[in-house]
């Protein structure tokens, strides 16, 4: 397959052109090529992952995967100064599997920096 020039916010219907046009030159059980998959992972920025795999024919548990791995891969942090807090305060924290770590309090919250490192790997 050729290399188009990869667009960081294809729509949904180049991209199912594009999976299309793959699969009918593909070769007997050739595996989707990383820059669709790319593409299929980007769309799920803007439309469900059940749409984007029924309208481009993927199987959910495949696509999910690859948004997950993806979603750690750019895992951002973000520095907060936590020197005063005149109120009640909320933090929550999620990893790429979902799982969640909730902070709440009053007042000047505990250091936590320590425990998001280790939530976080």
């Amino acid at each position: 397959m050729n290399n188009p020039v990869i667009n960081k916010n294809p729509s949904l219907e180049s991209v199912q052109q594009r999976f299309e046009a793959w699969r009918n030159s593909r070769a007997k059980r050739e595996p989707i090529p990383e820059p669709l998959w790319e593409a299929a992972v980007s769309l799920c920025g803007h439309y469900r992952i059940t749409h984007v795999c029924r309208r481009l024919r993927l199987s959910f548990t495949d696509l999910k995967k690859r948004l997950s791995s993806s979603n750690s891969a750019s895992a951002q942090f973000m520095e907060l100064d936590l020197g005063f807090f005149p109120g009640p305060w909320h933090m929550e924290c999620e990893r790429p599997d979902g799982t969640k770590l909730r902070f709440s309090g009053n007042g000047q919250p505990p250091a936590v920096e320590h425990l998001l490192l280790r939530f976080l790997s």
